[in-house]
């Protein structure tokens, strides 16, 4: 079911309602929660500073230099977190200067949508009170309604750090590899991938460095000779579509070879090769002869 909340009450219209709310939110949209309302003379040993010194312990999901975000240890929702301001000194929300309260916000942003996402909710409520009018309790704490009395366990906690962990840390997506053309090859080529069709069976080729295979490939502008290793040449059959990713052009008594060294790969194509490969004699790239010439 959805559910959305954006209002503000005056406390004086009674706990009824916090508690209605709790009992209609539960279970259904995550509660996140500002913890900047602290004594309004204030006080080093607040709850909120023991958490940011380390003086009592919390199930931490978030921290930036400008705040953390802990579970609740009291939750009324599953996904129930708070957001404590790093800044100490502010005796609520409205006490603190513009710039640290837009600092903060900034954070609630983030850690909101983290927790929508961790618990997959179709909606969330954010609450925060100021002064005891509001629900601001003397130490701190929100004014919790009668039905939230129990205290969440560490097995329970640590599902729900993993998941707001999870949201707010999602693996980045890998970038899609750009291929280049055969044409594009010189002596100095690097870091190169090549989607290449295999126009010949494998030559053994025998080298004081250990035997290699050499195998003709072309695409639509030309054709190269590729050299592979024993580990890689059996993927490399003739009439198949290779993949080689991190390619390099190897200069073999003044002949260009592409190979590919164990930070790349090659591997066998699943789709058939587009277009129509240059088997022209002309475009085959290894059949030239480089000079080495010094440079001045």
């Amino acid at each position: 079911r959805a559910s959305a909340h954006s209002e503000f009450r005056p406390w004086g219209e009674g706990e009824a309602w916090l508690g209605a709310m709790a009992a209609e939110t539960k279970g259904v949209a995550p509660l996140l929660r500002l913890g900047v309302c602290v004594p309004s003379a204030y006080d080093g040993d607040n709850i909120f500073a023991k958490i940011l010194d380390k003086r009592e312990p919390a199930f931490k999901v978030y921290e930036s230099k400008t705040a953390i975000a802990i579970l609740d240890a009291f939750p009324m929702a599953e996904g129930h977190t708070l957001v404590i301001s790093k800044r100490k000194g502010s005796t609520d929300f409205l006490s603190m200067p513009p710039a640290a309260a837009a600092e903060l916000m900034s954070e609630v942003h983030k850690v909101a949508r983290a927790v929508k996402a961790a618990f997959n909710a179709d909606a969330i409520n954010i609450w925060q009170n100021n002064g005891t009018a509001a629900g601001q309790e003397g130490d701190g704490l929100f004014k919790y309604p009668p039905s939230a009395t129990e205290t969440i366990s560490a097995e329970v906690a640590k599902a729900m750090q993993d998941k707001i962990a999870e949201a707010l840390n999602p693996p980045k997506p890998l970038r899609k590899a750009r291929f280049g053309k055969i044409s594009s090859i010189d002596p100095d080529s690097t870091g190169m991938n090549f989607n290449l069709k295999v126009l010949e069976e494998a030559k053994v080729v025998e080298t004081k460095f250990g035997t290699f295979y050499e195998v003709l490939c072309g695409d639509s502008t030309g054709s190269v000779v590729v050299s592979l290793r024993d580990t890689q040449q059996a993927v490399a059959t003739k009439d198949s579509v290779i993949i080689l990713r991190n390619a390099s052009a190897k200069m073999v008594a003044g002949h260009i070879r592409l190979a590919v060294d164990k930070w790349g790969k090659v591997e066998k194509s699943d789709e058939p090769m587009e277009g129509e490969v240059e088997t022209a004699a002309s475009k085959n790239i290894s059949a030239t002869e480089f000079e080495l010439v010094a440079s001045k």
